[in-house]
């Protein structure tokens, strides 16, 4: 099988100075305020319920802070099963919508970077871009020989915002998370992952790279329904990235799909056999399928974008893949290996933080886990793998009081807070296991909604006997090693 043949080159994060940080922040407290405190009012005032208030005034903050907080909203409108249908849905517009760069700023970023002008690169360039995400601009464009192009341009200045951003929301969200909020600590979770998933987006070499790597592994899978769009390499540098112009609609656009005449559950079976087989069999995975990124094309097959993140799973945590593959057929051997994986990364936390011993670790995680595996999608939700501490105890088999009084809610509290401090002096976020596990758990929770939609009779890694076809290329792959 094809193996992992290059590393992403990641761009260290620049220090940002007093002032920027400073202007950072004040933008940051004063869109905040100008958005919620309404938000705020109108709830009061019974004019709007809260959720809706709430999310409608976030999602506008997010959008004009732009870069860090536009990635965290594409994350909330992708996940309705963690934050509610309703909440995703405000958060739509943030997967594509964003403000333009300056047609002079992009015609001079294209030079430095590729040593041609617009004109003599291009038969014809569109001056505004048909695409506007958090990280760059995307234009269409002609080439000399009449292929259509999307030219992928960075935002400049974007890194210096970027660790500003970071710089101000880690501490933030640690020293909540210090205190026993749960939310906070997820929170530092992502963020500790998006700050090394940015690194390498700030480079579109990186994309550049995988995009060719994962053209030709889809190719040796036989995914032909998947489309990945070649780089003209020549018109490509640090900033700037042209590529194949793909032509479709977002896979969870149900009305156009349909007005398209299209069949999804192939295209989602193909996606789903595609992320486990590149997982399992090469260590990586593209780690940013949110349906922005997903484009069903009129010919049929689902255009695949955005190559920015591709996870390269370490050793142990491909082999915990594998087992997960092999639980979810049954396997009761494989979960011994998989909490064995888990205990060994993340004891300290769950020992000592939450006094819970290796038993009870092994049931926490099973029950967790299997109905995710192994039952249809319309049945579960990804939402049980940010369990809190209650639940993580129901789930180890103790007794939990259906109501405490203020002691035991404050009891709880110091624990929780006990739990999320040894995390932090463990460094359990800083470990490339964290950072497997953040883009997998990402892309589970993409998967789960389109399967949701397309296919919720199927379980989220696949149906039976596709599983059984991969597990038994794994054995004959090992004997193959062994021998």
């Amino acid at each position: 099988m094809t193996e992992r043949s290059w590393a992403p080159v990641s761009i260290e994060m620049p220090t940002p100075g007093i002032v920027l940080r400073g202007k950072r922040f004040a933008r940051t407290a004063g869109l905040l305020a100008r958005h919620l405190v309404p938000a705020g009012l109108n709830v009061a005032l019974r004019r709007q319920p809260k959720q809706a208030a709430i999310s409608r005034g976030a999602r506008a903050a997010c959008e004009e802070l732009g870069a860090t907080y536009v990635k965290f909203a594409q994350l909330v409108a992708s996940a309705p099963a963690v934050v509610g249908p309703e909440v995703a849905d405000e958060f739509r517009g943030t997967l594509d919508r964003g403000p333009s760069v300056s047609y002079r700023d992009v015609k001079r970023i294209f030079r430095e970077q590729t040593g041609k002008t617009v004109g003599e690169a291009f038969a014809n360039f569109e001056r505004r871009p048909f695409a506007a995400a958090s990280m760059a601009v995307v234009h269409r464009a002609t080439l000399h020989d009449g292929r259509t192009v999307a030219v992928k341009v960075l935002r400049p200045g974007l890194a210096h915002v970027v660790a500003a951003d970071l710089g101000l929301m880690v501490p933030f969200f640690r020293a909540l998370a210090r205190l026993g909020n749960e939310p906070a600590f997820q929170l530092v979770s992502y963020l500790s992952g998006l700050q090394e998933q940015i690194g390498e987006e700030l480079d579109l070499r990186n994309e550049a790279r995988s995009m060719g790597h994962f053209r030709l592994l889809f190719e040796r899978f036989g995914l032909d329904l998947l489309v990945v769009p070649q780089v003209h390499e020549e018109l490509c540098g640090a900033e700037v990235l042209t590529m194949e112009y793909l032509d479709g609609v977002p896979i969870d656009d149900l009305a156009m799909v349909a007005e398209l005449g299209l069949e999804p559950k192939s295209l989602i079976r193909e996606l789903l056999r595609a992320w486990v087989l590149t997982a399992v069999y090469t260590g990586t995975f593209h780690a940013d399928i949110h349906a922005g990124n997903l484009l069903a094309m009129p010919d049929g097959r689902l255009g695949m974008l955005d190559w920015g993140i591709v996870a390269q799973l370490d050793a142990e945590t491909q082999l915990l893949m594998q087992k997960l593959v092999e639980a979810s057929l049954g396997d009761d051997e494989a979960w011994h290996t998989i909490t064995a994986t888990l205990i060994k990364v993340q004891g300290t936390t769950l020992r000592e933080g939450l006094g819970l011993n290796d038993e009870e670790i092994h049931r926490v995680v099973r029950a967790m886990m299997e109905p995710i595996l192994t039952r249809p999608l319309q049945e579960v939700s990804m939402s049980s793998i940010f369990a809190g501490p209650d639940e993580v105890y129901r789930m180890a088999g103790r007794e939990v009081p259906p109501k405490r009084s203020p002691f035991e809610r404050l009891k709880k509290l110091r624990t929780t807070a006990r739990a999320h401090r040894i995390a932090f002096d463990d460094g359990y976020h800083e470990t490339s296991f964290q950072r497997s596990n953040f883009l997998s758990s990402k892309q589970l929770i993409y998967l789960e909604r389109y399967g949701r939609m397309y296919v919720p009779e199927h379980a989220i890694l696949g149906d039976k006997e596709f599983l059984e076809t991969v597990v038994a290329g794994m054995k004959a792959e090992r004997e193959e090693k062994a021998s």
